[in-house]
């Protein structure tokens, strides 16, 4: 049973006749008869009874009927929407974002796309790089921005901007005044810091570790505004992406510091698996992140 002999049925029906099918369908009588002889064949019921010359729906073709329409109607309902979908007037896009990037950079950049495209469905998660790149490995989400290293190979990872991170401490620290320190003075601080799986983190540790510089890491906070709040209350200092403290800066809250010889450098990244159809609608928010017009 196909979608064709459906058709041809259902106008069969509508028509009353083999003869008016025919012309509807552009198609001859006898390949309309053939059609329904298939179909009955295949079904093994009776779908019309000729009485006086008059084609009459059995009780299996008023069954059929019923079904075939509600198919018919689902196959239209389904072409019109994937035709919806080719020229952007609808479609969904599945994003995920590493926590800094996430809370700083994407809700912008999705209120603009969504401004383009009013009718785009456009779920998103933040969490930390580790998960968002899981996420991509099982077809959670279809495209990430994540600010940490990418392990996996089947992770395509296309750089997006630059950002650095900087120590940063209390206005009230003794750092506060100096704004510059030398690497040995760090060992003497309490550390807080984001979790393991965080890119922050683990820029963070990684540049420490290439320069031999010994810390200790005192609270662990998985959220960067937490960690602005802790530091302001004196607790302890922390390294953050310098677009996370902006405000806090520009305020006087928050001190940024310069670590003499050190910079805490990275890149934010664009990642897709490497296997993932590129659709017009994630072709189109991938020239969105790269026009930077948001």
């Amino acid at each position: 049973m196909n979608f064709k002999k459906l058709k041809v049925f259902t106008t069969v029906c509508d028509c009353g006749s083999m003869s008016g099918a025919a012309k509807k369908l552009y198609m001859t009588q006898p390949a309309v008869s053939q059609a329904i002889l298939e179909l009955e064949e295949e079904l093994d019921v009776h779908l019309f009874d000729r009485i006086n010359k008059k084609l009459l729906l059995t009780y299996p073709g008023e069954v059929l009927l019923e079904y075939a329409r509600r198919i018919l109607v689902l196959v239209e309902e389904a072409q019109s929407t994937m035709k919806d979908i080719a020229n952007m007037n609808t479609g969904k896009l599945r994003i995920g974002a590493s926590t800094t990037i996430g809370t700083y950079l994407l809700p912008e950049i999705i209120r603009t796309f969504g401004q383009k495209f009013k009718n785009i469905d456009i779920p998103f998660a933040i969490d930390n790089t580790g998960v968002i790149e899981k996420m991509l490995l099982e077809n959670s989400i279809d495209i990430g921005l994540v600010e940490g290293p990418i392990h996996s190979k089947e992770i395509i990872v296309k750089p997006y901007m630059d950002d650095e991170l900087f120590i940063i401490c209390s206005k009230n620290h003794p750092w506060a005044a100096r704004k510059r320190i030398g690497p040995g003075t760090i060992s003497e601080q309490n550390i807080i810091i984001r979790e393991q799986g965080s890119g922050t983190r683990e820029v963070f540790e990684n540049t420490m570790s290439k320069h031999n510089i010994p810390y200790s890491i005192k609270h662990v906070l998985n959220n960067t505004e937490a960690i602005k709040k802790a530091v302001e209350a004196n607790i302890g200092v922390s390294v953050v992406s310098e677009i996370a403290i902006k405000e806090e800066i520009k305020s006087g809250r928050l001190v940024k510091i310069n670590l003499e010889g050190v910079r805490f450098l990275r890149k934010f990244n664009i990642i897709y698996h490497k296997d993932k159809y590129h659709s017009k609608l994630f072709e189109e928010f991938l020239r969105h992140l790269c026009s930077g017009n948001f």
